[in-house]
């Protein structure tokens, strides 16, 4: 049969398609790094099917479906060479794996908007627009950390003693967003830790009176390509409407210039209610690329 599991000796191979398959499709999209490419076929969750299809010794799709047990949630990616690959084919075959092994899970799956025969393959299995996100940049961030008013602080996290005030922070701060799903320090602990693109040196408190009410994280999504990448800014629900959120983006495009990083990077949901979007624009981020997010059950 065509489709077989993933191996080692492929990852090269994939990289090369996986890049293919966006920069074919918009040219604004960024190469994908190695590690960007494992943590896909190492899963983001608790269980993954990555397999991919060989015909005349040329890998032309990769195909995975991430398992996302406490959401019942399978997320199903795909990616094909250009000319050569075949998105139905490719889809029910994760689409046959889902429903076999996890029966009744919502099945999920995301594409760029300019993928027009993605976006057609995914709308035949059923699934249908339930959200949109950005992928924002800003190409000439403030080099200056912020000035902070009296009683602020931001400061850099112990990547290793502060876990507790990170895990606390991100907890509570994204507790209303879309999608966000509540997890115990311990799950939340060895999931994070697995992360090979975490940079030890981005997460931030940002402090009023001693007390943390603010993150920002910082990761190496972009490193390769000499780019910053923010993926996290959370303020507690009690302390918005200070201009915290602002003063986090802002100190994370600082201190992703002073890597010597030519531009910053974040992803956003546009269904946001926290007024995200503003913010980010309001700092000098355009939207890059756009992103559609579909499901088979959630209303649309």
């Amino acid at each position: 049969m065509p489709f077989r599991p993933w191996r080692e000796q492929d990852v090269p191979e994939l990289v090369k398609l996986c890049n293919a398959h966006d920069s074919a499709i918009d040219s604004e999209f960024e190469d994908s790094s190695e590690e960007e490419i494992r943590d896909e076929l190492r899963g983001f969750y608790e269980e993954v099917f990555a397999e991919v299809f060989e015909e005349d010794g040329v890998i032309t799709d990769l195909v995975t479906a991430q398992v996302d047990l406490a959401r019942e949630r399978v997320e199903i990616d795909v990616f094909g060479l250009p000319e050569r690959h075949d998105y139905d084919r490719s889809f029910e075959h994760a689409l046959s794996w889902s429903r076999e092994h996890h029966p009744g899970f919502e099945l999920r799956a995301m594409c760029n908007d300019k993928d027009l025969g993605l976006k057609k393959a995914i709308e035949a299995t059923g699934m249908h627009l339930v959200r949109k996100y950005w992928t924002m940049r800003n190409y000439q961030p403030d080099r200056s950390f912020p000035k902070l008013p009296g009683g602020v602080v931001i400061r850099g996290a112990d990547f290793d003693a502060e876990r507790e005030i990170w895990h606390g922070l991100l907890m509570s701060s994204f507790s209303g967003h879309y999608g966000f799903k509540q997890k115990s320090f311990a799950e939340w602990d060895a999931k994070q830790r697995e992360m090979s693109l975490q940079d030890r040196s981005g997460v931030f408190f940002l402090e009023e009176q001693g007390t943390p009410v603010g993150l920002l994280v910082c990761t190496d999504h972009r490193a390769e390509i000499a780019g910053g990448f923010v993926d996290k800014i959370g303020v507690l629900d009690s302390h918005r409407g200070k201009g915290y959120g602002e003063l986090l983006l802002r100190w994370g495009c600082a201190y992703s210039s002073s890597r010597g990083f030519k531009d910053v990077a974040l992803a956003v949901d546009t269904g946001n209610e926290t007024g995200a979007v503003a913010l980010y624009e309001k700092a000098g981020f355009r939207p890059a690329n756009v992103w559609l997010a579909f499901s088979d059950s959630e209303p649309a």
